[in-house]
């Protein structure tokens, strides 16, 4: 069954310790009532209600996008190309042709991971968050403020700037130059798009991140001030992420396809070892996991474990699950165990 916000809320605000360190993410279950919930922190133990396995999966809203892709990708692509031939900048992707049809998870991961850190960094739940949102958002307002405009308008900044600017930033432990790489798997998620000619190599930022800049900067009061910005940007991030998978439930694919992109586009930076685990393994593993084993959810102790992040299990998913990238489910132990042992048997 879906977890009850009662014990969605108690389990978030009263975990203690690392992923891997919670009572209520250890073998033999949980309690599913916050009066035995309470009993387990205090003494390890429940004796009050069923005992049940947390599972989480992608959400099942992404089904509406997988089942297009599969079931009619032509006409999708021409949904998601229609899109691009009336925004600004499209005819810098228009010729990205298939690779729309994917979505890149690991990037996605990368997007969520930040966010969360942030998110709960605003909401109190941790002290840190990390400097990546402050970082990006100084390189983008730089880049942009060395931009210029070439034949048909085409913003872009010129060789000797962009050296300049990836310098700055290496000098910083920031490197914008191995972030071109992405573009080299996957287009359409790609932050800066190199293009020139004999005079030279030009660096432009992809229409899809300064769209979703826009849109960030309309819902941020029109600031540029880069640490206000950082503060906001977790909150930010899952309003767009919320706009992008309402698009979706309305059966605006292709509209969807273009903001996802746009959030991937726009994370300009390397995330933390420890942001990369809570967004990028947890949310690409579960897509992975659904595309290529057709698997629904997985048990949380086990995700707990494998993570051993010292951030809270249960606020992490809180924040994903009010986010909706992820269904949240509890199901009662002897039914799992009973799931297991036929299994086994068979």
């Amino acid at each position: 069954m879906i977890i009850s916000d009662d014990e969605k809320k108690y389990i978030s605000t009263r975990e203690a310790g690392g992923s891997n360190e919670s009572v209520f993410w250890r073998k033999g279950g949980r309690s599913n009532t916050t009066e035995g919930l309470r009993k387990m922190i205090r003494s390890s133990d429940a004796e009050d209600g069923d005992l049940v396995y947390d599972f989480v999966g992608l959400s099942r809203s992404f089904n509406r996008w997988f089942d297009r892709v599969e079931l009619d990708p032509s006409g999708l692509l021409e949904e998601i190309e229609r899109g691009i031939e009336f925004s600004k900048g499209g005819e810098m992707i228009s010729d990205f042709g298939e690779e729309w049809l994917d979505i890149n998870w690991s990037v996605l991961g990368r997007v969520v991971g930040s966010a969360i850190a942030n998110e709960g960094k605003r909401l109190r739940f941790w002290k840190n968050s990390g400097a990546d949102a402050r970082m990006s958002n100084t390189f983008w307002m730089e880049m942009e403020g060395k931009t210029g405009r070439g034949l048909g308008g085409r913003k872009y900044v010129n060789s000797e700037d962009w050296d300049d600017l990836v310098e700055w930033f290496r000098e910083r432990d920031f490197d914008p130059g191995a972030e071109i790489i992405r573009g080299a798997g996957h287009r359409p998620s790609a932050p800066i798009l190199k293009g020139g000619s004999h005079r030279g190599a030009i660096y432009s930022m992809s229409p899809l991140a300064e769209a979703h800049r826009r849109r960030m900067r309309e819902r941020f009061r029109g600031s540029d001030d880069a640490e206000e910005f950082a503060l906001f940007h977790g909150e930010l991030t899952f309003k767009a992420i919320r706009d992008a998978m309402d698009s979706l439930r309305a059966g605006r694919e292709g509209q969807f396809a273009l903001m996802i992109n746009g959030l991937c586009s726009h994370h300009m930076m390397r995330t933390s070892v420890t942001q990369q685990k809570i967004g990028m393994h947890l949310l690409s593993n579960l897509a992975v996991r659904r595309l290529t084993r057709g698997v629904e959810a997985v048990p949380v102790p086990d995700i707990a474990y494998q993570l051993s992040t010292g951030f809270s299990m249960g606020k992490i998913l809180q924040i994903m699950h009010d986010a909706g990238l992820i269904e949240w489910y509890t199901v009662r132990v002897d039914i799992v165990e009973d799931a297991v042992s036929k299994l086994k048997s068979s």
